[in-house]
């Protein structure tokens, strides 16, 4: 019987820790050591948060050399959402939705099953400044905030 190339892991160094990490044929894989999640695009724009990590690749690289995690800020998390359009977080125990409507660039942010959350906003800057659960500023409690990352079908 013939192998599958595509289930093969190959061996590679990280391109953030340079330790060894198994990706697949298409370079695709997540780092045991520091985290980061190798993927062809990073390397291409060093600088944009792109699917599926959540800082750019330089801000990861900088990151790892001060001993830190690959934690995003209110503003990469952002420019994540630009990039996949649907994003969600915890905070509290209570998980929030964050979705960017492509067709009229408008930020929609709301907690999941409450009608009575649902926030609208125009540009970044003004979700970034204006953004709140229940009277708190999201730029506040950022810090505090988990499970950060882009929309999954839980």
């Amino acid at each position: 019987m013939k192998k599958d190339s595509y289930l093969e892991d190959i061996l590679k160094k990280c391109d953030v820790c340079r330790q060894d990490v198994n990706v697949d044929q298409y370079g695709n894989g997540e780092c045991h050591h520091c985290g980061w999640k190798q993927n062809s695009y990073a390397q291409d724009s060093p600088d944009r948060v792109m699917y599926p990590n959540l800082v750019s690749f330089n801000k990861a690289k900088l990151l790892y050399k001060q001993g830190k995690m690959f934690n995003p800020t209110l503003e990469d998390f952002v420019e994540g959402l630009f990039f996949y359009s649907e994003m969600e977080f915890y905070y509290n125990t209570r998980r929030y939705a964050v979705l960017l409507k492509t067709n009229t660039l408008i930020i929609i942010f709301y907690e999941y099953y409450n009608e009575n959350s649902l926030q609208e906003y125009k540009t970044k800057e003004e979700f970034i400044a204006k953004a709140h659960i229940n009277g708190t500023l999201l730029s506040d409690i950022w810090n505090v905030v988990e499970k950060i990352n882009y929309m999954s079908c839980e």
